[in-house]
């Protein structure tokens, strides 16, 4: 079966998604759009796509070219309107993060939805890391006991090339078009998979945040605590001010798992169970696959399920929660 595929939005994200479908047999890539020409046409240059957009041209892209499938890569305040058209134009969406960026688009996407019954997946790859379903057994498993403690901290440079020099990414420092700062931006990331790992949240106990890189409107680091339903704490930090690092820990009434998820070097810890500590180390180490690109296979999954029409996760409840988790932290300041 051949899917129509279009993109818009054709930034790094962009192509992370094009490279996915391009391997996949499939999809056949007929559209791009993106803001810029220059973008929309090095992509389609790149991965050899025939129909080519740019400004406000992608409203023409998808009601003209009859897509099975549209990948949305745009900058946050368009995600929502996008998702709609393309939607109402019989398209299935996969959509980056946030999927929104206040309640009343959520809303909107929600009943579109409802209407159309089409497939639709919140862009998060992190689930699709090698190493994830390992550390969900162990979860599952009681391997650390009840976890009753679970701290995130997921930092990078940020959009450092937008502050000093002209780039389309300028947007993420402008509060319309973003909807908020790193929490928006990465913490939908780090709530999401601490949902599929440990479970749903019930409440934001407080939030507080800085601009310490540059004078903006909203965080470049910021730091979260909440509630699990399970009665588990939990502990988000997020920098666009840091060195590249994203630290998982896990502590439970029989043991810890501390991970770098970007390296992969586990630590665990149980004092009376030495000899586990061992095994899932090298059980960690020994299923990180380097050559795994995770948006490619969250881009198969995604794809899967266009063709059996069936819906699986992340949907948009997925998207939706994430968005949800921001916007509450959000009213919380300390």
């Amino acid at each position: 079966m051949q899917l129509k595929v279009g993109l818009i939005g054709a930034g790094s994200f962009g192509y992370y998604h094009l490279s996915g479908y391009k391997k996949n047999v499939n999809c056949d890539i007929i559209a791009v759009a993106s803001r810029s020409e220059q973008s929309a046409k090095k992509a389609a240059e790149k991965f050899e796509i025939p129909n080519v957009y740019w400004g406000d041209s992608w409203k023409q892209m998808l009601e003209e070219q009859n897509l099975d499938i549209v990948s949305i890569c745009s900058p946050n305040y368009l995600h929502a309107p996008m998702t709609i058209l393309a939607l109402k134009n019989n398209c299935n969406v996969i959509c980056e993060k946030p999927i929104a960026i206040n309640k009343n688009e959520l809303e909107i996407i929600e009943n579109t939805l409802n209407e159309t019954g089409l497939i639709y997946f919140a862009s998060f790859n992190k689930r699709y890391m090698p190493v994830i379903p390992y550390i969900k057994k162990i979860i599952e498993n009681k391997v650390l006991g009840d976890i009753n403690l679970v701290r995130y901290f997921f930092g990078h440079h940020g959009p450092y090339t937008s502050w000093h020099a002209s780039s389309e990414q300028i947007w993420f420092f402008d509060k319309k078009m973003a909807g908020g700062g790193v929490l928006l931006d990465l913490g939908v990331h780090c709530i999401d998979l601490l949902r599929y790992l440990i479970g749903e949240f019930t409440e934001v106990g407080g939030y507080n945040y800085s601009n310490n890189c540059k004078k903006i409107e909203d965080e470049d680091n910021c730091n979260v605590i909440f509630k699990f339903k399970n009665g588990a704490l939990g502990n988000i930090t997020v920098s666009w001010c840091s060195e590249p690092s994203e630290i998982l820990e896990l502590i439970g009434t029989e043991g810890t798992l501390k991970i770098d998820l970007q390296s992969i070097t586990p630590f665990t810890y149980q004092p009376e169970k030495l000899g586990r500590n061992l095994y899932l180390k090298e059980a960690l180490e020994a299923n990180h696959n380097t050559n795994i690109i995770p948006q490619h296979k969250l881009i198969d999954h995604f794809v899967s399920c266009v063709v059996s029409k069936k819906q699986e996760n992340p949907n948009f409840y997925d998207g939706k929660r994430a968005v949800e988790f921001v916007l509450e932290s959000y009213k919380m300041k300390l």
